[in-house]
């Protein structure tokens, strides 16, 4: 299983994420790392682990208030060993050209985006290695319905962001992940939101689940370098 480091981004700082709350997100607190700017805390999850594949939601970006692209390009220089998944809505996908050069950044297409059928295929096949989130609130999934009635439109890599699961400590919404892999037609997928420990994580590996993103559970020590290095083996 690939175990996935997420960084929040928002105005040049690491924030703790809540049920999507995003207006309200504070500052990332962490065991960790004592500083919440980007590079300190990628170099705290680093020394954690040696990760391969980093995740950042930029916020700002996503919310069109601004953009993180400077720090994301920046960190993808300096950890040029990681391969970068990284959300800054919908832009810089529809445009021609995008503000991420570096060839170990993908893009992530959020379902939260809504678009219509043909101008989603149109960026998979212009885009081919972008990522689609399938992003979910209590409610179910955030716009784009009939993605869930066409999974001939999933690209090969394919998360499920339970945002209404984000930085709560309550475990993965494992009714929902089931409905996504009985849709899944040899995609190989990845779950967000929820993790809170070495348990959850074992129990996604359990049902073939690719790789797991989390923040929290790494942050407030409940999921430690020595587990990760255990669950490698396996």
């Amino acid at each position: 299983m690939l175990v996935i480091p997420v960084l929040d981004l928002s105005r040049g700082l690491v924030v703790h994420a809540i049920k999507g709350n995003r207006k309200n997100y504070l500052p990332m607190i962490s065991v960790i790392s004592s500083s919440s700017k980007p590079e300190p805390v990628l170099s705290a999850f680093l020394k954690l682990y040696p990760f391969k594949t980093i995740y950042i939601a930029d916020l700002d970006a996503i919310q069109g208030t601004g953009d993180q692209s400077f720090i994301i390009n920046q960190l993808s220089q300096i950890f040029n060993q990681c391969e970068f998944w990284v959300d800054a809505g919908i832009k810089n996908l529809q445009n021609n050209t995008s503000q991420y050069k570096n060839n170990n950044i993908r893009l992530v297409f959020g379902s939260e985006n809504k678009i219509l059928p043909e101008s989603l295929a149109d960026i998979f096949k212009k885009k081919p290695d972008t990522i689609l989130s399938l992003d979910y609130s209590e409610s179910g999934l955030i716009n784009n319905s009939y993605l869930l009635d066409s999974t001939n439109l999933w690209p090969k890599q394919v998360i499920i962001m339970m945002l209404h699961r984000v930085g709560k400590n309550k475990g993965v919404d494992m009714d929902c992940l089931k409905n996504i892999l009985n849709l899944s037609l040899n995609h190989d997928i990845f779950i967000a939101g929820g993790v809170k420990n070495i348990d959850d994580l074992n129990q996604l590996n359990e049902v073939s689940v690719k790789g797991a993103l989390i923040a929290s559970a790494l942050h407030n020590g409940s999921i430690t370098g020595d587990e990760l290095y255990l669950l490698a083996k396996y």
